[in-house]
């Protein structure tokens, strides 16, 4: 089934100006393995695009490489689910399904992916960044796989990312919600006291008990909506559980250090966020050019 798969993708792919995927790569681009790679590792809500917005008006030299949703939706989704008639690209929960399955074939995931990028170094002589790897089996293929890659961890409390996804009110966050517990009318929000009755418990493993009331009463103060709480809470429980950020930033730490900036964006804004990273990068690549080597 793995050949499979890679034979799917025999042809070479282009996914943006001077980026490709794939193999019967043109003659003169490189592999993005050998390249020193800015690799932005964090979860939904640690502010990974406002910290990237910002570093792209302090520098205009620096090359986004197409990021983790567009890679989802160009490679793994159509690899997992090449016999559906509706793909769910905009369900976050199916999305979660689809990149599971894709490392039940490929540990290292969307590193894996990123692994068969290619790139036109006559199209990109900039500093490249890619947006985002996300957990322990990815940033430890990424750690093997690429060994020019220097990392940088955005990272922030799941109480906190849960208020900004509620607050940035980004289509992209959508949830199915067939069969949900936020259609039934019925609901008291009164005697709304626990994630389980959300129909969400496993969300108690993620929040500790103040936690888990403070954002109950959320929904009693009227400043959410029982369905808009539901959904992203399920983004941010599935998301760790699917990709726990502490043993993420752990295995960076212990395997690469000196090739890892760890930034709490509840302390840093990210103006302050992209400042240490530029002053990161002057230190790790004072060359700020592709390796030809």
């Amino acid at each position: 089934m793995t050949t499979e798969l890679k034979q799917k993708h025999s042809a070479f792919q282009p996914l943006s100006l001077g980026v490709g995927f794939g193999s019967s790569v043109p003659q003169g681009w490189l592999s993005l393995l050998t390249q020193p790679v800015l690799i932005i590792v964090g979860l939904t809500g640690v502010g990974k695009s406002t910290v990237i917005s910002n570093l792209m008006e302090e520098r205009l030299d620096l090359s986004l490489l197409p990021n983790r949703r567009i890679l989802t939706d160009e490679i793994i989704i159509p690899q997992m689910a090449e016999n559906e008639q509706n793909l769910s690209y905009f369900c976050r929960v199916q999305r979660f399904n689809y990149t599971r399955q894709y490392r039940q074939f490929f540990s290292g995931g969307m590193a894996h992916v990123l692994s068969q990028i290619w790139i036109n170094p006559q199209q990109l002589q900039t500093q490249l960044i890619f947006d985002g790897l996300r957990g322990k089996d990815e940033v430890n293929y990424a750690l093997k796989a690429f060994t020019e890659a220097n990392f940088i961890v955005l990272d922030a409390p799941n109480k906190v990312r849960l208020q900004r996804i509620l607050k940035r009110n980004d289509a992209f966050d959508s949830v199915n919600t067939i069969n949900s517990n936020s259609q039934n009318q019925s609901v008291d929000l009164d005697k709304l006291t626990s994630f389980a009755a959300l129909g969400i418990s496993e969300a108690s493993s993620v929040f500790n008990s103040a936690e888990e009331q403070e954002i109950l009463g959320w929904v009693r103060q009227g400043s959410v909506t029982l369905k808009e709480l539901e959904q992203k809470l399920k983004i941010v429980v599935l998301e760790q559980q699917n990709y726990d950020a502490v043993s993420t930033r752990l295995t960076l730490e212990k395997m690469a250090r000196e090739r890892t900036l760890v930034i709490d964006t509840t302390v840093y804004n990210p103006q302050q966020a992209a400042s240490q990273i530029l002053s990161y990068l002057k230190v790790r690549q004072p060359m700020e050019c592709l390796s030809v080597s």
